[in-house]
């Protein structure tokens, strides 16, 4: 692989793409977290958004979701601002996974993700047969009708971050962002939410955005790879075009080495041990003496 240092891949569409972020400015009171950030998420893909932690993976990921406003540049979602769209609009369109949610106290799974219909509803059209196979498709989908009479308090993290899912996927929406999906879940449960988000664009058309801790993770299930830095994207690409030992150095600060995946021929990042000297004692070692040596005769007297 590559070991150059790490650049922005030239080429990549700016344009015509369902989601897009155009030169825009991201931030909390005030301060500037992305600045003047240009990011097309191509239609149908995986695109997962790595980097250290406070590189501005999540303000990203909110800004493209109509969740923060950009002090300056745009988001576009169908070729148009985002924010020119209402919210219900723009949840017709676009279904968002939080990074953390806690249900309403006492909610059975088939209630939960029947919410995931609200955007859909109005005075003049409430519950429909629409609605029932909406929420029925979504159930199936991510393997939790049998859970549908369960109250989600008593699901366990895999099985709850399951009908989260459930609940955007019934919004029917094409685009689906997911902030840290498998956060507190253990690696078992990791695979199995990223297994779903696989089916889900290869099967059914979706167009996904992840931010990802697991940089191994990533680089199995992304079809397009964005590598951010002190809030802006310094790469993006197919991973095995992106992730390189310098790039990973120059994201994250380590020293590395980037294999193919055993299983997968994907980028596999393999830290390089740290090297330990030993320790300084402070005790002086004298070189031996042999006239120091007590004789034979005194040894077999010992």
């Amino acid at each position: 692989m590559n070991e150059e240092t790490p650049r922005r891949s030239a080429g990549l569409p700016t344009g015509g793409q369902r989601l897009e972020a155009h030169g825009v400015s991201l931030g909390y009171d005030g301060h500037v977290i992305n600045r003047d950030l240009t990011l097309a998420v191509p239609d149908g893909s995986f695109t997962v958004i790595v980097g250290a932690n406070g590189c501005g993976k999540s303000t990203l990921l909110r800004g493209m979701a109509r969740l923060l406003k950009p002090s300056a540049g745009a988001v576009h979602l169908d070729g148009r601002e985002i924010h020119h769209y209402g919210s219900k609009e723009v949840a017709r369109r676009l279904g968002l996974l939080p990074q953390s949610q806690e249900p309403p106290g006492g909610i059975t799974v088939a209630d939960l993700v029947s919410r995931g219909r609200y955007p859909h509803q109005t005075l003049l059209r409430q519950w429909s047969a629409d609605d029932e196979a909406a929420v029925g498709e979504a159930l199936a989908a991510t393997h939790t009708t049998e859970l549908a009479g369960r109250l989600v308090d008593e699901l366990s993290g895999g099985q709850r971050q399951r009908v989260w899912l459930a609940m955007a996927l019934a919004q029917r929406t094409e685009i689906l962002l997911l902030d840290e999906p498998t956060t507190f879940l253990d690696i078992a449960h990791q695979v199995e939410v990223l297994d779903m988000c696989e089916e889900l664009r290869a099967d059914r058309g979706y167009t996904l955005v992840a931010v990802l801790h697991d940089l191994n993770l990533a680089c199995r299930y992304a079809t397009h790879l964005v590598a951010m830095k002190d809030g802006a994207v310094v790469a993006e690409g197919a991973p095995e075009q992106v992730v390189t030992a310098a790039l990973v150095e120059h994201v994250y600060g380590l020293a590395c080495r980037v294999i193919p995946d055993p299983e997968t021929g994907t980028p596999l990042v393999v830290p390089r041990k740290k090297q330990r000297q030993a320790p300084d004692l402070g005790v002086d070692v004298l070189p031996r003496d042999s006239s120091t040596e007590p004789s034979a005769s005194l040894k077999e007297e010992v």
